[in-house]
């Protein structure tokens, strides 16, 4: 029998780490190898080198962003994560919360992550700093899917 109250505090901890000192490999003792990743603003991603290509990207774009958890709750393979994440964009701060679904195994592997933010925040903080986005463009995250296949 699994005990998920310690697979989810040993999942949120990894979880935690990654955010506190985020890099393209940060999570990659905590994601499946062939994990399915869902946000908004970036298009689907699987497996952890795509994942650590979209952190790649955001980090170019936000070098300083980390995410501290605020709360989470777990129900067998089935967690909840509360974060807020907050960087600089153009030397202005810029932070948001987000909620992660994570579906793990009984090893504390996620196989599946899907994100929910509101993006409006974010958007208008973008396009409301024009000295942000030649490295918004640089990183992949810019508009248009065709810059990002351009990328790969």
């Amino acid at each position: 029998m699994t005990d998920w109250t310690a697979v989810h505090e040993k999942a949120v901890a990894a979880f935690a780490e990654g955010w506190a000192r985020p890099h393209p490999q940060a999570w990659d003792a905590l994601l499946a190898e062939d994990v399915e990743l869902n946000q908004p603003m970036v298009p689907p991603t699987r497996g952890r080198q795509g994942w650590g290509r979209e952190a790649e990207r955001l980090l170019g774009f936000l070098p300083d962003l980390r995410g501290e958890v605020l709360s989470w709750a777990g129900r067998e393979d089935r967690l909840f994560i509360e974060l807020r994440l907050s960087g600089t964009l153009r030397g202005k701060p810029l932070a948001f919360r987000a909620v992660d679904e994570l579906w793990l195994t009984a090893e504390g592997r996620v196989t599946r992550r899907d994100s929910f933010f509101d993006s409006m925040p974010v958007a208008m903080a973008v396009a409301g700093r024009p000295g942000a986005w030649p490295a918004w463009w640089r990183s992949g995250l810019g508009p248009l899917t065709g810059r990002r296949r351009l990328r790969r």
